[in-house]
């Protein structure tokens, strides 16, 4: 393999660390049955979160936590409006992401006296090391929560036959409720990735479209939690290769910019038209 597919796969790895969190998290919401359209709020707030905390206090492990934390406070406001209030997921969760656009300037104005990007952290935050072991830490205790304990199967049966669980006295709210929250916290680490390690600060709007990435990684593999993480790959892939065609001279002389920078968008959308996988929606997504 030449150097420059080598540096495709670096690329493609690295790009794909914010997606693999986004759907991991956004996974335990869906197959509880609450559909999670809010991954890109969750993204946007961990973000901020990490690279403010990161200033602050010159730690990446810290900071990763608090982001996590963070994004959890902030998805209690659709737990609440959604599984308490009844409220319709997919309008709250638009909100939500209306909402972390809205309110992190705000927050941004007090804390750094700009409504724009946090202050560039003046330490190396290039290492992998970090987000690679939260990365590994997260997907490991997705994949046992989800196939291995009694917890797990009780959110499966949420998402899907609530009735059978409510029938051994569990409360599907809370399973529901449970697994938002933990969605959440995966999701804001993602977004912390995407500020102490793709960048060195929070750029406003900088998820750039990833949340609804993963979710449309979630929906193709038929929610699925290992095939939705290789769909965040081929999201990846797709994301590097429009970055490696913009600074190719040839190709930005045959294709403008702008079309180059739509490649993942459009990906998203033909895998999501033509490969939709032939498993069924849990039957309580809501």
């Amino acid at each position: 393999m030449n150097s420059a597919g080598v540096l495709l796969l670096l690329s493609t790895f690295r790009l794909s660390l914010p997606l693999f969190f986004a759907t991991a998290g956004g996974y335990f919401s869906e197959r509880s049955g609450v559909a999670q359209i809010a991954l890109e709020a969750y993204l946007l707030v961990g973000a901020f979160t990490a690279a403010s905390t990161a200033y602050f206090t010159q730690s990446l492990g810290l900071s990763y936590l608090i982001a996590g934390v963070v994004a959890v406070l902030f998805a209690q406001i659709f737990c609440y409006l959604v599984l308490k209030l009844k409220a319709n997921s997919i309008v709250i969760g638009t909100g939500l992401n209306l909402l972390a656009v809205g309110i992190i300037p705000i927050v941004s104005k007090s804390l750094f006296n700009s409504t724009g990007s946090t202050p560039s952290l003046e330490f190396d935050t290039s290492s992998v090391a970090i987000p690679l072991l939260f990365l590994l830490a997260s997907l490991v205790v997705s994949w046992w929560l989800s196939e291995k304990s009694i917890w797990g199967l009780q959110m499966k049966f949420a998402g899907e036959k609530k009735l059978a669980l409510e029938s051994i006295g569990v409360s599907v709210v809370a399973r529901q409720w449970q697994s938002v929250s933990l969605g959440a916290f995966i999701t804001g680490l993602g977004g912390a990735v995407l500020s102490t390690y793709l960048s060195s600060a929070y750029s406003p709007l900088m998820s750039a479209g990833r949340g609804y990435m993963a979710l449309a990684a979630i929906i193709f593999a038929g929610w699925r939690l290992e095939r939705a993480l290789v769909m965040s790959l081929f999201f990846g892939l797709c994301d590097a290769l429009q970055i490696q065609l913009q600074s190719s001279a040839s190709v930005a002389a045959v294709l403008p910019p702008d079309f180059i920078q739509m490649i993942p968008y459009i990906s998203t959308l033909l895998a999501l038209l033509f490969f939709r996988s032939k498993n069924q929606a849990p039957a309580e997504l809501k």
